[in-house]
């Protein structure tokens, strides 16, 4: 049996790979259940990346003999399939039993990856104690401490490597995102990215790129895309954000034909027939409600266009009342429940489909309508949301203001604040009981929709709110960061997307100072004319 094994080692070493997985076969009907063999098995599937017949056989090696090697192969498998739960599972168990700075590598990732925070921390110091020269410990603790929010520490260990190992282009890339998080320093994260760059981090480009277009450097930012795009043809991140810089100069085709390469994950396999950019929308379609709520509401203002006779939208629970009593021609579904066999189109690629470009907006006037609750106060009745939600920290950071930063808004005379704000991670609820919460009553956006119509004036970061209040016709103040979302495009005052949004943005990248003054003088002027 061990000759047998070493012999299908040595052609796969060589290349033989039929003539070794034939070996395997021959000994695996002799002894099944042999676990060297599984183990030694399993093992070679993974020298050939065939992952999922690597697991098969692993999983039944680690019931027989749990072993660091057999545990770390089946591990790694996990990995490669990017299953990460099972991958920091097995991984976990393997670190017990012997130890591999690949190995912590890969669990440290696979916890980074499924938003265990601490233990991914946890097992970073662990790695470094272990292998102290190994810089990945440092750039992995790095990761998950800036993941977590604990920016400061993040800095403080990055720095303090950097310091005596200046030559690690991953940390320098590290180091200038937490400058842009932290301090909104878009030049000296630039600084950082160039370092990386000039180390040989060809990925940098990407970055590079984001702080030239935050910088508003759009031919620079395009230029470092391109070569990024070019470098990376198969990565879909860099196509999705080079789209959004030519979106964002309303550049509409141009953008839209990079913007679509965006991921939806699973949405995208809801239906067999996906819409392509210059195919024809046909009679009978399903409407995919893709990205966040903001963007569905934004976006269904096009259904109206569609040529088509049946038209059915999937969407999330939460938004179907509120779309159903708006348009009752349209068949409003769960995901789960469409026709796989019908074209589907993402709701944020109406526009492109229908060829209504920046300058053809509709319906900016208001296009959603609401009964308004019953909000009796004789005050001017200001609804505060402060703030964003998102899956990425670099773009929720940036559109979210501290609640404390609104304190002086409740000291207005004849102006009562209401909250608007469900996700409240400052507890501004909770701390701040002269503001009177709506949100205890939000059960989805009908019940928002109703809310805001019953409010004389909405202040909100950019956020669903906003686009379901100036979807409404509700007077709305829109607090912006210094560098806005495409979608606003360099618009500081008013927008084509909705009429009744005034928009208040930041003169620099740190302070709300300004925006939040230009507000409280304009309720405080409502507020009089009220009485």
């Amino acid at each position: 049996m061990i000759e047998r094994i070493k012999e299908a080692i040595q052609l796969a070493q060589r290349g033989k790979f039929r003539e070794a997985e034939q070996i395997y076969q021959e000994l695996m009907t002799i002894e099944p259940e042999n676990g060297f063999l599984l183990s030694a098995y399993g093992l070679f599937y993974v020298n050939i990346n065939q992952y999922d017949k690597a697991t098969e056989y692993l999983r039944k090696a680690c019931k027989i003999l749990p072993t660091f090697g057999t545990l770390s192969a089946l591990g790694a498998a996990e990995y490669e399939i990017r299953n990460y739960t099972a991958s920091a599972e097995i991984l976990e168990q393997a670190i017990t039993l012997g130890k591999s700075p690949d190995i912590y590598n890969k669990l440290i990732t696979s916890l980074y990856e499924i938003k265990n925070y601490s233990k991914a921390i946890e097992y970073s110091e662990k790695m470094n104690k272990d292998y102290p020269d190994d810089y990945r410990s440092v750039v992995n603790q790095v990761k998950a401490l800036t993941q977590s929010g604990q920016l400061s520490a993040a800095e403080k260990l990055c720095v303090g490597y950097l310091s005596e190992h200046p030559d690690v282009a991953s940390l320098w890339f590290s180091l200038g995102y937490l400058k842009e998080l932290i301090y909104a320093d878009d030049k000296q994260a630039l600084r950082c990215y160039k370092a990386a760059y000039d180390l040989g981090s060809d990925v940098a480009d990407y970055n590079i790129a984001i702080s030239y277009q935050k910088l508003g450097e759009y031919s620079k930012a395009e230029k470092h895309y391109k070569k990024m795009i070019t470098n990376y043809p198969n990565e879909i991140e860099p196509k999705v954000s080079y789209g959004m810089c030519l979106l964002k100069q309303r550049k509409f085709k141009e953008g839209y034909e990079y913007f679509y390469h965006r991921k939806s994950s699973a949405i995208d396999n809801l239906t067999k027939n996906n819409w392509k950019p210059y195919d024809k929308i046909e009679d009978n379609v399903v409407v995919i409600c893709d990205q966040g709520f903001g963007d569905n509401i934004q976006f269904v203002r096009y259904l109206p266009f569609l040529p088509s006779k049946h038209i059915t939208v999937a969407c999330r629970d939460t938004l179907r009342d509120l779309f159903k009593k708006n348009y009752p021609d349209v068949n409003f579904l769960s995901y789960q429940e469409i026709d796989s066999d019908l074209q589907s189109i993402r709701i944020t690629d109406l526009a492109f489909a229908l060829g209504m470009d920046f300058n053809n907006i509709p319906f900016s006037d208001g296009y959603l309508q609401s009964e308004a609750a019953n909000i009796q106060n004789s005050k001017l009745k200001v609804g505060l949301c402060w703030e964003a939600g998102s899956a990425a920290i670099r773009t929720m950071i940036q559109r979210t203001i501290h609640v404390k930063c609104f304190e002086p808004f409740f000291d207005l005379s004849d102006v009562q604040i209401y909250s608007l704000q469900c996700n409240d991670t400052f507890k501004g609820n909770e701390k701040y009981p002269q503001m009177i919460n709506l949100t205890t009553d939000f059960k989805n956006f009908a019940d928002t929709a109703k809310a805001l119509k019953g409010l004389d004036v909405v202040v909100t970061v950019d956020t669903s709110v906003a686009h379901l209040a100036g979807a409404l016709g509700v007077k709305t103040f829109l607090l912006l960061p210094y560098v806005s979302d495409w979608r606003w495009f360099d618009d500081t005052k008013t927008t084509p997307w909705y009429k009744s949004v005034e928009i208040f943005k930041q003169t620099d990248t740190i302070s709300w100072e300004k925006p939040l003054t230009s507000i409280m003088e304009k309720l405080q002027t409502l507020a009089k004319r009220r009485n």
